[in-house]
């Protein structure tokens, strides 16, 4: 009798041990799968962008995505830059183009925002 109470109250202890890390990392979890989320919109968006001709990569100002990812917003910059700074857009068309997609949004930590940034390459004479 006496060890099956002590028994049910290891059992008890380790229980409530559980229970508190998963109460612990539930709000970590849900904060880490829309950054992922986010990233991965980043990503495909941009993949989007490299499937397009040099001359269709332009400007696109915050929209929504659409569907069940709706509270996610999305924008994307892209700025002509020369072969000394990738970084630091330029005046008149180049051969190079630094595109730029920003998502933020979601439904937990929505005023954080993930960035990717590649770079598009004309082999066309300007």
């Amino acid at each position: 009798m006496i060890e099956t109470v002590i028994g049910l109250s290891i059992i008890a202890i380790a229980f409530y041990v559980l229970i508190a890390v998963f109460i612990t990392l539930a709000p970590r979890t849900a904060l880490v799968e829309t950054l992922d989320k986010k990233t991965f919109l980043a990503q495909e968006k941009i993949e989007e962008y490299l499937a397009r001709s040099f001359a269709q990569t332009s400007n696109e100002a915050a929209a929504s995505f659409t569907g069940s990812l709706a509270n996610y917003k999305y924008q994307v910059i892209t700025t002509y830059v020369a072969t000394s700074d990738l970084n630091a857009a330029v005046a008149g068309p180049t051969n190079l183009k630094n595109v730029k997609v920003r998502v933020w949004g979601g439904p937990v930590d929505s005023a954080s925002s993930v960035e990717v940034v590649t770079l598009v390459v004309s082999y066309e004479t300007q």
